[in-house]
């Protein structure tokens, strides 16, 4: 058996793994200030839209890690110049910021510039600010709720997983956004990923940022490059998924990071209970990220 199926069977049977105990999902409106959320609908009439028109069956999802954020009309222009991305009717946003003095979190300067409603849900604060998730929608979105995910390796980058169901033309689409922490082994990762999954809804799209890197972490926290398969966490993540069952339609999409001319597949979506079809990963925007997408059919 190879290391990387051995690791896998490691996971799936809880051998030497110890799951993270289940989280509670909070509503958004129970949220706190300076962690408070923003969401806005999308209006029946807008300001002149830069997307087309988008489909409601398929409905084509994104997931995109836009790596803080700072250049919005960068982002946007990304989304516009891509026809596979400007049809997209709902967007899975990781790493977007609000910061004091600008016009409203970055989550809306980018809705407001593609003519999108949009929910942003802060994980921490920042100096002036806050970092967090943020889903975009053609279509109403509701039932928003957030959960603090367990095991950080770094308490300073608490991470968070969002959910919420987007009801399109009278059918939901439920939809969860995720970052997981970086400084994580396979095991560690999937207790980390678990309470988010293991009890969502039987019809569900799980987008996000699994950080599923090729590195060791040497004491657990100091990035040792490997060239090792055993190293790809991606195969025992998706192991776990199915074992619960998810597809992976999104598994052999080659790269979405590239950063110090490295390129790992560090974001994925998964599904439940709905046919896809797999589109692509495009190599477009300022983020070190580049963004994925699928389309959805809706019953």
């Amino acid at each position: 058996m190879d290391a990387v199926k051995y690791l896998a069977v490691l996971v799936l049977t809880g051998c030497g793994l110890d799951m993270s105990p289940p989280q509670p999902w909070v509503s958004i409106d129970e949220l706190a200030p300076p962690l408070i959320a923003d969401l806005a609908q999308p209006m029946v009439t807008s300001t002149p839209r830069r997307l087309p028109a988008v489909s409601t069956q398929p409905v084509r999802v994104v997931t995109y890690n836009v790596q803080y954020g700072p250049d919005v009309p960068a982002i946007a222009d990304a989304i516009t110049s891509v026809p596979a991305l400007a049809s997209a009717g709902v967007f899975l946003i990781q790493e977007i910021e609000a910061h004091d003095g600008e016009p409203g979190s970055r989550a809306q300067q980018l809705a407001d510039r593609l003519g999108l409603g949009y929910v942003y849900v802060p994980a921490r604060t920042i100096p002036g600010g806050t970092h967090g998730l943020a889903i975009l929608s053609a279509f109403p979105i509701t039932g928003v709720e957030r959960m603090d995910l367990p095991d950080a390796k770094n308490p300073s980058q608490h991470r968070i997983a969002i959910q919420a169901t987007i009801e399109v033309a009278g059918r939901q689409l439920h939809v969860i956004d995720l970052h997981l922490d970086t400084m994580l082994s396979a095991k560690q990762r999937v207790a980390q990923l678990s309470p988010i999954v293991v009890d969502a809804p039987a019809t569900t799209l799980v987008g996000g940022d699994f950080n599923t890197c090729w590195v060791e972490w040497a004491n657990g926290s100091v990035p040792v490059l490997s060239s090792s398969r055993a190293s790809d966490q991606a195969p025992v993540i998706e192991s776990y998924m199915h074992a619960i069952g998810f597809d992976a339609p999104t598994s052999d999409s080659g790269p979405t990071e590239h950063l110090y001319g490295l390129e790992q597949r560090l974001d994925a979506i998964y599904t439940r209970d709905l046919v896809t079809t797999y589109g692509g990963v495009e190599r477009v925007g300022p983020s070190d990220h580049w963004p994925m997408w699928l389309d959805v059919e809706l019953q």
